[in-house]
């Protein structure tokens, strides 16, 4: 089911600022809760949005899910730890529709956190891919790309 992504605009509770709490090994919830997050990213089976976190969709959790090149990956509770230099690349939020912007971030990040299976994980990424987790961890802080 596609939930509805907060526009920056319309966040009358200021959801996208706020710090998220940790997830929960037994909160009935979850499940349901990343299926409707990817279902959110998809229009007609087409990605409109690389990365969702929770509290775009309305939920105070430390959660983000990235849908990336057929990769897809469920980050819960992340901790993350950026590394390497810094890079400047444009990038857009679907919480701030048709705003882009050009955001300077590390070009590799290390992440221990838990996937969908309550797997404990920890993954070194590069590139794109460690862009948006470092996009996506940000909304867990309540930090926004106008911020930047």
């Amino acid at each position: 089911m596609k939930l509805e992504v907060i526009k920056y605009y319309n966040d009358a509770k200021n959801i996208l600022r706020e710090r998220c709490i940790d997830v929960k090994k037994n909160d009935i919830t979850i499940n349901s809760l990343i299926v409707n997050m990817f279902d959110t990213l998809k229009e007609d089976g087409v990605n409109v949005g690389v990365g969702l976190a929770a509290p775009q969709v309305g939920y105070n959790y430390n959660l983000f899910i990235i849908s990336y090149n057929g990769w897809e990956e469920v980050f819960i509770n992340p901790k993350i730890f950026s590394y390497g230099i810094n890079i400047n690349m444009e990038e857009r939020c679907l919480s701030f529709p048709n705003l882009p912007k050009t955001i300077s971030r590390k070009d590799k990040v290390k992440v221990t956190y838990y996937d969908k299976d309550w797997k404990l994980r920890t993954k070194k990424f590069k590139g794109v891919t460690a862009r948006i987790i470092q996009h996506e961890y940000d909304h867990l802080l309540g930090k926004l790309i106008i911020d930047y």
